[in-house]
């Protein structure tokens, strides 16, 4: 997955690929030797090319293109390049290998290949560790004491973006650092002799929200079909389906916002696998808070978070609401304030929970509030609830529903359509919930959507009141799918506003184009939305929508609430993740610039494993911001999540801090998540 740096490339030929069986310390020949030895002249033959060579490597399932983003650079593509040659062989279980050097090992545990031991076509494993690893290559001969690999995104002074080449070394056993990474494993393909089944996978393509339903299509290779399991970016997330057409019902929700790649495995009576994939864009509107969750009335923001146990066996929803109270210089440990099991409240599915925050009832404590999905009837009316925990300073009441679409006899509410916040609109000290809606396409291709707000009254919410829409308001064509819905008081007049960073695609030239629009509360309405900021008309450079995270909170203390947003800036060739956080500072009627306040420099930060938030969590008056982090699971089966927090100083950020970390106390999964 990273660059390593390599000593001059050594000119062997084709024939010492050849495996010297009678070597000490080394395999003898396999069966499949004349494959094994094809493999690692395709590899050869790539020598000296960069990431967009023949329009980039990958293995056409779990690996994304090594030349999708400018240079390659949009990850790095060592992984890709083993899984390209693999993927020229009838080699089992693909599905499992993705962008990431670590897939390779786990890959050798799944079909028991790992060994100390090289032979020609494994791949090898470096700097492995708790589902990480920080190179990976394909061993390309074995001879005279020497193993030689051939890897991509491997250094070169005049690549900086890494290139194929090839090198050898004596210094092969596990645990060696022949170019100062330590060798983990040696993995080896398992070829298949017989011809492998097909597989087509359906229903799932573009941008999709709520619930895809996938099948897939089969045809026999030399034995008859036994199952299709569905992946979503290289693990496995159905059991495997045995009855044609394999149906699925994949809930997108559980996915963070962004691009995902779903494939299928088909697996035929003797083991044999074949595979395809389907590249998605997930869209569900995570929900985004206000900038404030303070849930005991201290004067310091909090943390809370719903999280999912999954189903009980008697098929109950099992779901837990958590909160990280604020010390002021940290967080205290995560306490369990709520779980529908153990407060007999019946089944509640965190897969059909859309979470919030905000004072609905005026006290100065922040309560949560839940979009709850109830499905759909019988005559196809979507039924949606409005569900709130108020806090009592010392906990959280039970769940109350203060609406439902069914009940008011409000029609048909989609839950997949609704991207969720919340802010105080009519300026009356207590909060409401907003709804950007998506209302679909109209036969002349215009993507139409609207803004609601739920006003609370205290006790309760009114029905949603439509404040505006692109086709009433002829405002042209707005995209739901291409909005992300921040809310705070942008003017500082009191009124919480909407903000939505929206995707204007990408230029001819390849400029990724994004503008930053806000809805301005009257206290009554909003008015039509009015950009704020573009890329482009700024000469800013380009900037992708896909790669930014949103949040907001009054950074300088100027009582103006600004915009904070987490960028993606992919990955170095060695292995590292890039992230940026970047401020449009408001000015009241209008965004400056964006401007860094931090950059993860020469640690790592994957800013596609961070959930954000933002509050001011040290009391001082200015928002600081706050980033749920997923580190995977572990070796010992532990789930791995941290809390960390960017201190603001007014002006800028500090480095961030690490407040809480489950790591030793508890298994924590941040994929069962949502911040509220």
């Amino acid at each position: 997955m990273s660059r390593t740096v390599l000593p001059r490339t050594v000119k062997t030929g084709i024939a010492s690929l050849v495996v010297a069986a009678a070597l000490s310390g080394f395999a003898t020949v396999p069966a499949f030797a004349n494959e094994f030895t094809d493999m690692a002249a395709l590899a050869r033959s790539q020598d000296g090319n960069g990431p967009c060579a023949g329009g980039g490597y990958d293995n056409g399932l779990n690996q994304n293109d090594s030349c999708d983003g400018y240079g390659g650079q949009s990850h790095a593509w060592c992984a890709d390049f083993v899984g390209w040659v693999w993927s020229h062989y009838n080699v089992q279980g693909q599905s499992v290998l993705t962008d990431a050097a670590a897939s390779f090992y786990a890959y050798g545990q799944k079909y028991g290949t790992l060994s100390s031991t090289p032979h020609v076509g494994d791949a090898v494993v470096y700097g492995y560790t708790n589902g990480w690893a920080q190179h990976v290559a394909l061993v390309t001969a074995v001879e005279n004491g020497r193993v030689t690999i051939t890897g991509g995104n491997q250094g070169h002074s005049s690549h900086p973006e890494g290139i194929v080449s090839t090198s050898s070394t004596t210094s092969y056993q596990v645990g060696d650092s022949p170019w100062g990474q330590r060798i983990s494993g040696y993995i080896s393909p398992k070829l298949q002799q017989a011809t492998p089944p097909k597989v087509t996978v359906s229903g799932a393509s573009g941008t999709v929200s709520g619930v895809a339903n996938l099948t897939a299509s089969t045809t026999a290779g030399t034995y008859g079909v036994a199952s299709v399991q569905y992946y979503v970016d290289g693990e496995p997330v159905s059991g495997k389906l045995t009855k044609a057409p394999f149906s699925y019902a994949l809930d997108t929700s559980r996915f963070p916002d962004g691009k995902h790649t779903v494939s299928a495995e088909v697996t035929d009576v003797n083991g044999n696998t074949g595979a395809s994939r389907a590249q998605i864009i997930t869209s569900n509107g995570e929900a985004t808070s206000t900038f404030h969750a303070d849930f005991n009335g201290d004067g310091k923001a909090d943390v809370g978070v719903l999280y999912d146990y999954g189903q009980e066996s008697d098929g109950t929803y099992h779901t837990g609401l958590w909160t990280y109270l604020s010390t002021g210089s940290g967080f205290a440990k995560p306490v369990k304030v709520w779980d529908n099991v153990s407060a007999n409240s019946g089944s509640w599915n965190w897969d059909r929970s859309k979470v919030t925050t905000g004072d609905f009832n005026g006290d100065g404590k922040d309560d949560v509030g839940v979009l709850y999905n109830n499905g759909q009837q019988s005559d196809g009316t979507n039924t949606t609830a409005l569900w709130t925990f108020t806090s009592t300073g010392t906990g959280f009441s039970n769940p109350v529903k203060k609406w439902d679409n069914v009940s008011t006899n409000f029609g048909s509410w989609n839950w997949n359509r609704s991207k969720v916040t919340t802010g105080d609109f009519n300026a009356d000290g207590k909060d409401d919930v907003g709804i950007l809606y998506n209302n679909g396409q109209q036969s002349d291709g215009t993507n139409t959507t609207a803004l609601w707000t739920l006003t609370s009254t205290g006790s309760d919410f009114t029905n949603p009141s439509k404040k505006w829409d692109n086709v009433s308001t002829n405002f042209g064509s707005w995209n739901w799918d291409r909005s992300k819905m921040v809310s705070g008081d942008f003017t500082g007049d009191g009124k919480t506003d909407i903000g939505v960073l929206y995707d204007n695609g990408r230029q001819s030239d390849g400029t990724s184009v994004t503008a930053l629009w806000t809805f301005a509360s009257t206290g009554s309405d909003f008015t039509n939305p009015s950009k704020k900021w573009d890329n482009v008309s700024t000469s800013f450079g380009s900037w992708n929508w896909d790669r930014s995270k949103v949040t907001t909170g009054d950074f300088n203390g100027d009582g103006k609430a600004d915009i904070g947003v987490l960028y993606n800036n992919g990955q170095t060739e060695d292995s590292r993740n890039k992230s940026a956080l970047w401020t449009f500072t408001s000015t009241g009627t209008d965004f400056t610039n964006p401007s860094k306040k931090w950059d993860s420099g020469t640690d790592s930060w994957n800013s596609e494993t961070s959930k954000l938030t933002a509050g001011d969590f040290n009391g001082d008056g200015k928002t600081d911001i706050g980033v749920l982090y997923g580190y995977g699971r572990q070796d010992d089966g532990t789930n791995r999540t941290g809390l960390w927090k960017f201190t603001s100083t007014g002006t800028d950020f500090a480095n961030p801090v690490m407040s809480w970390d489950s790591d030793g106390a508890i298994s924590w999964n941040w994929f069962a998540s949502k911040l509220g």
